[in-house]
């Protein structure tokens, strides 16, 4: 398959599954991306149905309609060639056939890349070296036409052989450099190097005042956009040249709430919060750090280190600060979904919001990972799985999106297939508390009790959750030790703010306890909890499914709700 096929004003990397015209991507799901790509390369061909659904879903068996919806997708993305035909034309009972000229040409330069912490040299803020890498990654990201690691993913490698950190990292290509302030001056050196054989094929040493930190960012950018061979339109321009802020002091401090967030702990986040906060005090108008912020205090609230009727307010003021200082920020847009979601059971504004992330960032894995999670609390467990993979696509190595994908397993009830996903996370990093958390749910499920208050434990003992502990005191109930589930969850009611009801009903469910657990599902209902969005997947309240109450519930509170039809006042 070609590098590049173009077509009228598009330009396709089949491998990278992205579309540009002209120098915006447009919006398409990896299989609408390889429905296209087997119809572009079939040029003039008609191509049936089922070499079509070999091609695009092989060893998988799908009904005919996926495609058809794929196909539409498609047509409605590249609308009308200039003589008002479309570009796929359907064939009646045969196939479809791709009608306009295709062009077929290599892509110049590495397609994917890592930018590596910088080191830095002699007396220097220590977050100088990841923000220059933090800045080039943000503006190489939005242009759209390369794949570039994240920061997140970036993090562990810096200090680490920049070849041997690519491949870890399963890139083509990887940013390294060494940044020093001298006196009034600041002085970066880069070298650009071709993981296959660790050669060097660009280099740069810049240099400019300390106050002129943002313009050497600039350069930097626009100067290795240039090595990368990538062909800049306007708007892909002026994307290398934005700012988050103009403030360096709140740009580090942003940066430290990006490390802080990223070991996703009870104490670690609270660290990331009074970064945030210091960031956005300095500059109110700085859209990611409202956005991390947010982030922040939706998960303390969910942990429950925060009194969720502190904490969704200021995380929905947070999340709106950060649409309105930049709506092209994607992450601001998945920051208000999930406030919408969990604060106000608003489905249909939640998914909005999500799908608009995913339009603005294409390559963004954060955007296409929380689009994943959503789906599949709304039972649409195939688009989650889609969504999901894509998003291990763009950041192979992210703790987060390997979680979420055992979360997907979780919820379809698949617990073998995840126990085996969250130990593969774990010898990524060990202490990372989610993971631990979710292979305790798993162990639960396959009746490995031992194992699931091993895991469990450790969890709690890494965050300080007491949701985590409803999980405990949930296992307890199954593995035969009612006593101890009882007395857990009995001092987890006492503790002051109490516990969420929704955690209390699915103890109670483990427990037999029928009447108890529905009487907590109506206080969570009554008390709008937040954990009640995930009544109709969760696993846990599977005893409760049969009664005509959980209907009624699920009735008020799911995707089938929407805005205030049918929820309490």
């Amino acid at each position: 398959m070609a590098a590049l096929l173009e077509f009228g004003p598009y330009r396709l990397d089949p491998r990278r599954k992205v579309l540009w015209r002209g120098g915006e991507v447009v919006p398409l799901t990896p299989r609408a991306l390889e429905v296209l790509a087997a119809l572009a390369e079939g040029e003039g061909r008609v191509v049936t149905k089922e070499e079509l659904l070999r091609t695009v879903w092989p060893d998988t068996f799908v009904e005919e309609a996926n495609l058809s919806v794929n196909v539409s997708a498609i047509r409605k993305a590249l609308g009308a060639q200039p003589d008002g035909r479309p570009y796929v034309e359907t064939l009646s009972r045969r196939g479809y056939r791709f009608v306009a000229p295709v062009r077929r040409r290599d892509a110049e330069g590495p397609r994917s890349l890592a930018v590596l912490p910088f080191a830095v040299l002699g007396e220097a803020d220590d977050t100088l070296g990841l923000g220059m890498a933090d800045a080039v990654i943000t503006r190489l990201g939005r242009i759209g036409e390369l794949m570039v690691r994240p920061t997140g993913a970036v993090l562990a490698h810096g200090g680490r052989e920049p070849v041997q950190a690519g491949r870890e990292l399963g890139v083509e290509a990887v940013l390294e450099g060494q940044v020093q302030r001298e006196g009034a001056r600041v002085r970066l050196r880069a070298r650009l190097l071709r993981v296959e054989d660790g050669r060097v094929f660009w280099a740069e040493t810049l240099e400019e005042e300390a106050a002129g930190l943002f313009l050497l960012q600039d350069t930097l950018a626009e100067r290795l956009a240039g090595a990368l061979a990538l062909t800049l339109h306007g708007a892909q321009r002026e994307a290398l040249r934005s700012h988050p802020t103009d403030d360096p002091e709140a740009w580090r401090a942003y940066l430290k709430g990006r490390y802080f967030w990223n070991k996703l702990t009870g104490a670690w986040l609270a660290k990331a919060r009074e970064a945030y906060r210091v960031a956005v005090d300095r500059d109110p108008a700085f859209a990611r750090a409202w956005a991390g912020l947010s982030d922040t205090l939706t998960m303390l609230c969910l942990f429950g280190l925060l009194d969720p009727a502190e904490a969704w307010p200021r995380a929905r003021q947070a999340a709106e600060r950060a649409v309105e200082g930049d709506p092209a920020l994607a992450e601001g847009h998945v920051s208000l979904a999930y406030v919408k979601l969990f604060q106000g059971w608003d489905w249909a504004g939640a998914e909005a919001g999500l799908r608009h992330a995913v339009a603005l960032a294409p390559a963004s894995a954060e955007a296409h990972q929380w689009s994943a999670v959503f789906l599949a609390m709304s039972g649409r467990f195939e688009e989650a799985g889609q969504a999901i993979v894509r998003a291990q696509e763009l950041d192979p190595l992210s703790l987060t999106a390997s979680t979420n994908a055992g979360l997907l397993l979780y919820l379809r009830q698949q617990y073998e297939p995840e126990v085996e996903a969250h130990r593969r996370t774990l010898e990524l990093e060990p202490d990372y508390a989610p993971a631990h958390w979710a292979l305790g749910l798993a162990h639960e499920q396959t009746g490995d009790f031992d194992a699931a208050v091993a895991e469990l434990r450790r969890a709690v003992e890494l965050t300080g959750s007491p949701l985590i502990e409803t999980n405990l005191a949930r296992t307890y109930a199954l593995a035969a030790r009612p006593d101890e589930a009882r007395a857990l969850l009995a001092a987890l009611e006492a503790r002051p703010g109490g516990i969420s009801p929704y955690r209390v009903a699915v103890v109670r469910a483990a427990l037999g306890e029928r009447a108890e657990a529905f009487a907590a599902l109506e206080r969570a209902l009554a008390e709008r909890d937040h954990w009640m969005v995930w009544l109709g997947v969760d696993p846990g309240l599977e005893p409760l499914r049969d009664d005509p109450r959980f209907e009624e519930l699920l009735r008020q509170v799911g995707p089938q709700a929407g805005p205030g039809r049918g929820k309490p006042a």
